[in-house]
C-alpha cells in the first residue's frame, strides 16, 4: 500500500514538471531547427528535469523483463501525433544494445546510476545490402548531470552494468513506437539488418 501511495503522489508533481519540460522542448526545435546545436539546448533542458531525482523513485519505475529478454522502458510523456517522446529508461545489472541508429534525434540525460554510451561511424561505401562496417568514434558514460546527443543518423551503443537500478531520460523526436526502418549493426561480422520498433513499453503517465 505504500509503494502505491508513493507512486501517486509522485505521479501529478512529475507530470506537471513534464509537462513543463516538453512545452520547453517543443519551443527550442520550433524555433531553432533539428540541428546539434538544438540537441545541446534539449540536453540542458531534460538536465534540469533529471536534477529533481524525488519525481522518480525505483518504485515507480520496476524491472519487468519480458519474454525476449528486453528491460522496461517507461512512457513518460509523447504527443498525439507521436513526436517529442520522453521515457525513463532502466535496467539492473547488465543490460547492452548493440549499436544501431534511431532515425530519428534523440537526446539522453541521467537520473540515477551509469549509462556507457559508444559512438560510431559507418567506414565501408553502403554498396553491398546487408553489409555495414563500423568504426569506434568515441565514448561517453551518462550519469547524473550529464547527457548525450543525436542526430537521426548518428549510430551509437548502450551498455549497463553494476548493482544500482539505472535510470535515464530518453527523448526522441519520434516515438519508439513509431521508428520502423532503425538499423541494428553486428560489429563482429560487418553486418546490420533492420529492427522493429521498441517492445515493452509501460506507461507511467
Amino acid at each position: 500500500m505504500a509503494i502505491a501511495q508513493q507512486a501517486a503522489s509522485m505521479a501529478e508533481p512529475r507530470n506537471a514538471a513534464v509537462a513543463e519540460t516538453i512545452a520547453r522542448i517543443r519551443d527550442a526545435e520550433n524555433n531553432m531547427g533539428v540541428q546539434r546545436n538544438t540537441l545541446d539546448a534539449i540536453r540542458d533542458i531534460l538536465k534540469d528535469l533529471a536534477a529533481r531525482e524525488a519525481l522518480f523513485p525505483e518504485a515507480d519505475f520496476p524491472i519487468v523483463i519480458d519474454e525476449h529478454g528486453q528491460n522496461p522502458i517507461y512512457l513518460l510523456s509523447k504527443d498525439e501525433d507521436h513526436r517529442f517522446a520522453l521515457y525513463m529508461s532502466c535496467s539492473k545489472g547488465v543490460k547492452k544494445v548493440p549499436p544501431h541508429n534511431h532515425t530519428t534525434w534523440a537526446v539522453i540525460v541521467g537520473v540515477q546510476g551509469d549509462e556507457e554510451n559508444y559512438f560510431y561511424e559507418r567506414s565501408d561505401d553502403g554498396s553491398v545490402p546487408g553489409k555495414g562496417t563500423l568504426g569506434n568514434t568515441g565514448h561517453e558514460t551518462v550519469k547524473p548531470g550529464t547527457g548525450v546527443c543525436m542526430m537521426p543518423e548518428d549510430i551509437h551503443h548502450i551498455e549497463t552494468h553494476g548493482t544500482i537500478q539505472t535510470l535515464h531520460l530518453h527523448m526522441y523526436g519520434l516515438g519508439l513506437d513509431q521508428l520502423h526502418g532503425r538499423v541494428l549493426y553486428n560489429v563482429d561480422e560487418g553486418t546490420w539488418k533492420v529492427f522493429p520498433a521498441t517492445q515493452n513499453i509501460m506507461d507511467a503517465r
